[in-house]
């Protein structure tokens, strides 16, 4: 046999019925138990009355006939009987003159003396041996022929008083059992109308509304095709063809909101930059397009729900808000807009610069009004992958250095053609002169060829091939190439190296430019002068360079952004172009390298950059 189910609102209301019943038949069994066993007692109270009546009748004839021995063996007959205790006869004074049970003979018993003018009763009482009986107490009033006996009624109203005890145990017994009796039957009533009532409330209630709730159930679950089907012609039959029409809507609208959707995703996905809706509540990232996917490596099912810093920055915690601009934290009022340049980390791990725009928005959803902030990123991965076109920019900036660089030892050359050609016009030289004077003009040649060579080293493009790269000879170049920039702005530069050279697996170029653009923003941190210290050393298998400079320092602030595309904060006061650092980085991270920096304002600022040497490089290759 299977279980029967009862769902909750079924247990309720079955318990409730059940209670209802239990109590209204406690109640109505009381009731009735009650009346019907007074009803009961009371007409065999009045029975025990119209039984003394007669025996009082029978007891006054032979009273009046003076036959005292046939009225104690009446009284004595009658005690006799079945369902009757005792029969006594009293005088007015409440002496027991006849008994049928002679110990009660002569028994003063004043308590059943009734009043005067008292009518015959019936109530139960207890004997003296504690046993309960129906007392029936009769006055026997003085009649005329009485009189010459009783003397006159007006003054003696009693002759005597009849009392009959019954046996009250047979009458409670029959009371209380007919009255159960009656009462189970009202109860197998009550309990039959109750079955019906249970089971037309359950099929035209109960049934219907589990359907209902099963198919509110489907609805909510996203089965948005589900029915209820309900046969009559009630409340709850038309309850069943609204919600029917309800879930017809409804399916309607969601088909409609999806095909929103999908034309909202198709516009977004369009989009180069990357695009992300991010709920300010709970930091969900709601929407997001292709590009931004593609940004962080990440698949949309990956992003849509998930917090936006596990997105975008791989963090399970939120952001600190004093180490990054995060525009859930900084944009406060509706339509405001920020710009900010971040660090965002894809998938792998790898992290890459990128400019965020952002704002505020307010939508009015479900009722009530939620807040959102919409983020356009642009990855500026792409800045660093144009060094080349940087390291150009850059040597711009060497024009004035290079230029003098070349111009002394052209003008050495120049000053030696002159006085060559002078002193063999006027025929006075001698061979020892030609000599010196030719000597001057090849080491002069020589500096330029260095000079250009230095140059060349630094403007060529990158050949996506590793070299062996002396450390210590690009610093130095390096070092040349500045000094004129450095005599200009009265900078004394320093360089210390290891007794070894220290060679690295790179591209030239780029390891040049790393040292360019580090000296040269040293340069720009000390507008009033200072020293500039490279050193080189070797550590644990890696190359260490530093660049150090006594200029102004920098700020925290300043410092947890100076490696964000575009931040540009040069102490000349010259407008930089912000991507100097980004690219320096790039290119040590590219390396397997790495670059930190440690400033204060006023005590100047030191750049340590990291690289395996081509030793280690290779032992690890191998």
């Amino acid at each position: 046999m299977t279980a029967v189910a009862f769902s909750p609102l079924k247990r309720r209301i079955l318990t409730r019925l059940l209670v209802a019943a239990a109590l209204l038949s406690a109640l109505l069994l009381a009731v009735f138990l009650t009346v019907y066993r007074d009803q009961l007692i009371g007409e065999r109270s009045r029975a025990s009355l119209g039984f003394n009546l007669l025996l009082q009748a029978a007891l006054e004839n032979a009273m009046l006939k003076r036959d005292v021995p046939g009225l104690a063996d009446i009284v004595t007959r009658l005690g006799g009987q079945s369902g009757i205790d005792s029969v006594m006869i009293l005088n007015p004074a409440g002496d027991v003159r006849f008994a049928s049970t002679p110990a009660r003979l002569g028994l003063r018993l004043p308590a059943l003396v009734p009043a005067a003018d008292a009518k015959p009763s019936a109530e139960f009482a207890l004997t003296d041996d504690g046993r309960e009986v129906l007392r029936s107490v009769n006055p026997v009033r003085n009649k005329q022929p009485c009189a010459p006996c009783h003397g006159e009624a007006a003054s003696h109203p009693v002759n005597g008083i009849l009392v009959v005890d019954y046996d009250a145990s047979g009458i409670r017994a029959h009371a209380w059992r007919s009255a159960a009796a009656f009462a189970a039957a009202g109860v197998a009533v009550l309990a039959l109308i109750m079955i019906v009532l249970w089971r037309s409330l359950n099929r035209q209630v109960l049934a219907p509304v589990a359907r209902l709730g099963e198919a509110s159930a489907a609805i909510e679950a996203g089965r948005l095709d589900r029915r209820v089907r309900l046969e009559g012609n009630d409340e709850l039959t038309e309850l069943g063809e609204r919600f029917n029409r309800m879930a017809e809507r409804l399916e309607a609208q969601m088909a409609l909101v999806r095909a929103r959707q999908a034309y909202l995703q198709q516009v977004i996905d369009g989009l180069p930059d990357g695009v992300r809706v991010i709920r300010v509540r709970d930091k969900a990232v709601v929407l997001a397009n292709r590009a931004f996917c593609q940004q962080v490596g990440r698949p949309v099912e990956a992003v849509i729900d998930a917090p936006c810093h596990r997105g975008s920055h791989g963090r399970d915690e939120p952001c600190a808000p004093t180490m990054v601009v995060c525009p859930l934290h900084e944009l406060k009022a509706v339509g405001e807009a920020l710009k900010a340049s971040h660090h965002h980390q894809r998938a792998d791990g790898a992290r890459f610069p990128v400019e965020v725009n952002a704002v505020l928005v307010e939508i009015e959803q479900d009722g009530r009004t939620e807040r959102y902030v919409v983020e356009s990123v642009r990855d500026l991965g792409q800045a660093a992958r144009i060094s080349h076109e940087q390291r150009l920019s850059e040597l711009g900036l060497l024009a004035a250095g290079i230029a003098h660089e070349i111009h002394n030892p052209l003008a050495s050359v120049r000053l030696g053609v002159q006085g060559l050609t002078r002193e063999v016009r006027e025929q006075r030289i001698a061979p020892e002169q030609i000599i010196d004077y030719m000597g001057l003009i090849d080491q002069e040649i020589d500096n330029c060829i260095a000079v250009t060579r230095r140059l060349l080293l630094l403007a060529r493009p990158p050949t996506h091939s590793l070299q062996l790269v002396v450390l210590d000879e690009a610093l130095n170049d390096t070092l040349r190439l500045l000094e004129f920039d450095a005599t200009s702005r009265k900078i004394t530069q320093h360089v210390e190296l290891p007794e070894s050279q220290s060679r690295v697996l790179a591209d030239e170029a780029e390891i040049r430019m790393i040292f360019l653009n580090l000296m040269q923003n040293a340069h720009h941190a000390m507008p009033t002068g200072g020293t500039l210290t490279a050193r080189l050393a070797r550590r644990d298998g890696r190359a260490v360079i530093e660049i150090a400079d006594t200029g102004i320092g920098m700020s925290a602030e300043h410092l947890a952004r100076i490696f964000d595309p575009f931040f540009s904060r040069r102490a000349d006061g010259v407008a930089g172009t912000g991507l100097g650092l980004t690219i320096v980085r790039s290119l040590v991270e590219r390396m397997g390298g790495d670059i930190e920096v440690d400033s204060a304002p006023g005590a100047g600022s030191r750049f340590r950059v990291s690289l395996p040497l081509a030793e280690t490089a290779l032992e690890q290759s191998a």
